[in-house]
């Protein structure tokens, strides 16, 4: 009994470390990777088709997410995001590392397109992480690089409701959005 609870609390600890990676505030954003252009943090809704099963196939990813974007002290607006991407083999039993293309719309009316052609993901029990480095292509930060962080939380394990419901088809979670020099 005591394994199943030091294991959950040390999920529980990976949990709340990856959700301050999505939840940082835009001055201690970027770490490592120089200053960011701009961070933008909020929530994402996706969904996948087909919905994901016990055996790996091709995957149409699609998202909406709410922004709060800072380009500095003082500096906020509003944007959405939509994400459109690829996964080549996706399944409840194994996280796949998509690719895709983001289109921002920003409140003052200014956009961004970011093209994410790497990413990894992992999966610890009920939480998922997905990094996303691409670069953006088009708008506000061209030719900077873009990381995208992504962390979902499901009610219960997936592989459960793959095995006791319909395929899985929708992920809601934190989003972060750093855009800095290349």
């Amino acid at each position: 009994m005591f394994a199943r609870r030091g294991i959950g609390v040390a999920l529980s600890s990976l949990a709340l470390a990856g959700s301050s990676l999505v939840w940082a505030p835009a001055s201690a954003a970027g770490g490592g990777r120089g200053t960011a252009a701009f961070v933008c943090a909020g929530k994402e809704n996706g969904s996948s088709a087909p919905g994901l099963g016990l055996l790996p196939r091709p995957t149409r990813i699609e998202a909406d997410a709410r922004y709060t974007c800072s380009g500095g002290p003082g500096r906020t607006v509003s944007a959405t995001g939509h994400f459109v991407g690829f996964s080549p083999h996706a399944s409840c039993l194994q996280v796949n590392s998509p690719t895709g293309r983001e289109q921002i719309r920003y409140e003052d009316g200014r956009t961004s397109v970011i093209d994410y052609t790497r990413s990894t993901a992992v999966r610890l029990d009920t939480v998922t992480f997905v990094v996303l480095d691409g670069t953006v292509t088009e708008g506000r930060g061209k030719g900077h690089s873009a990381r995208r962080t992504l962390a979902t939380l499901a009610t219960r394990v997936p592989t459960a409701d793959c095995v006791l419901t319909a395929p899985v088809n929708h992920a809601a979670g934190g989003v972060q959005l750093d855009v800095g020099p290349a």
